[in-house]
């Protein structure tokens, strides 16, 4: 199968991309290079395997000569995150919701099939009821989970409209070792900071909880999804394990310790606006339909990324 991807230089699409290439399949890439790079892919070889692009998922043309000839799109291509979104919300939205257009009206006038895009847990903003499943109510609390959400809608209506193949995945909080390890999200920071002697910063009471999936997780849902049959329209929690953010940093701490020998604090700061309290998934939907199976606990990852960054440091 040869499958486009935007966002192919970044911590889920890279990582993607070099299973898609070694599994057999063709790959084409698409990147502006805003967060990735494609260095991590060019050293393991993958440049000659694949092809990297670098260019805006906002240039439609572009999209139409770069894709042409893809089977599937998977679309990973987002300005990420609760912080950025609102800090810079006018490229939040420019890229989010009109780039998201921009690929899917590619996929119509090139007619390939099959669209896989990439969503996030934010879209449902604060949980009525957990563990959260697909058919909660989606009320976002931040810019980014509108913009998310305002894809899926989207991507809902070149469904319907157009009858192209979709699957919409609602990623949890993604940590993990892929080609790369992206240190934005809680627990790769977690982990630098400890390893720098720093506090390890929460933001509120620390009771609130998060679903926390590995990144070689998140990419079998991505190949599940690109590979399925029968399942288009649909909607699919990706989770893995749920812990509240305090004992995630008291586990992070003591484990960094035994590694260290140094004492590792905690330190609280408000809590940021527009973040959900608590967040834990049902993600027995696509366990069901599709057969993903979460490999990767919390503490399995964390030893991970602690032997990945003092590799790296060292």
């Amino acid at each position: 199968m040869k499958v486009a991807v935007t966002g192919g230089a970044g911590y889920i699409g890279s990582t993607l991309v070099k299973s898609l290439v070694e599994d057999g399949n063709e790959v084409v890439s698409l990147d502006n290079l805003m967060n990735g790079n494609y260095s991590h892919l060019i050293t393991y070889g993958i440049d000659k395997k694949a092809e990297l692009h670098v260019a805006d998922i906002r240039d439609r043309m572009k999209i139409e000569e770069l894709f042409d000839g893809s089977e599937a799109i998977a679309h990973l291509a987002a300005l990420p995150g609760l912080d950025k979104c609102r800090e810079r919300p006018e490229e939040a939205t420019s890229i989010n919701i009109y780039g998201t257009h921009q690929v899917l009206e590619a996929a119509r006038r090139l007619d390939i099939g099959k669209f896989v895009f990439c969503s996030s847990a934010a879209i449902y903003g604060k949980p009525e009821k957990l563990p959260v499943t697909e058919s909660h109510p989606v009320r976002p609390l931040n810019l980014y989970g509108i913009t998310k959400l305002a894809g899926e809608k989207l991507v809902e209506s070149y469904h319907n409209n157009y009858g192209i193949e979709t699957i919409i995945l609602r990623f949890g909080n993604v940590f993990g070792v892929g080609l790369y390890t992206n240190y934005d999200t809680v627990i790769p920071k977690f982990v630098r900071m400890g390893l720098k002697g720093e506090p390890l910063t929460i933001y509120g009471d620390g009771t609130s909880t998060r679903d926390f999936v590995h990144v070689e997780d998140i990419v079998q849902a991505l190949k599940l999804s690109l590979a399925s049959k029968g399942h288009d329209g649909q909607y699919y929690n990706v989770g893995g394990e749920t812990m509240e953010i305090e004992v995630l940093a008291k586990r992070i701490s003591e484990y960094l310790k035994k590694i260290t020998g140094e004492i590792i604090s905690i330190e609280h700061f408000p809590p940021r606006p527009g973040e959900t309290k608590e967040l834990s998934y049902d993600y027995g939907k696509i366990e069901k339909d599709l057969g993903y199976e979460p490999r990767w606990s919390i503490m399995a990852g964390v030893e991970q990324i602690t032997e990945f960054t003092l590799n790296k440091n060292g």
